[in-house]
């Protein structure tokens, strides 16, 4: 017996929160029609994520700091290396 689909859209709905700036001109590209809008940062979302790798894509949910004491301990590394 086959399982039917759930009814119901096919889609999750998420939002955004965007600066006011970037939100004019998306629109502006757009040309003020909010159908066309979000299929534009559908287009931009599906594009990136073709684009990236999952390691690329979780750098931008880590916090900044991490990142640089990652960068301080590879300075420090480098300056001991030639010292020795």
């Amino acid at each position: 017996m086959a399982r039917r689909k759930k009814a119901g859209p096919k889609y999750r709905k998420v939002t955004l929160s965007l600066p006011k700036s970037t939100y004019y001109i998306l629109l502006g590209i757009a040309q003020g029609d909010e159908k066309k809008l979000n299929k534009l940062i559908r287009g931009i979302i599906e594009d990136k994520f073709a684009e990236s790798t999952v390691e690329e894509l979780q750098m931008y949910i880590m916090k900044p700091e991490k990142e640089h004491k990652e960068e301080v301990e590879e300075t420090e590394e480098a300056e001991q290396t030639p010292a020795e």
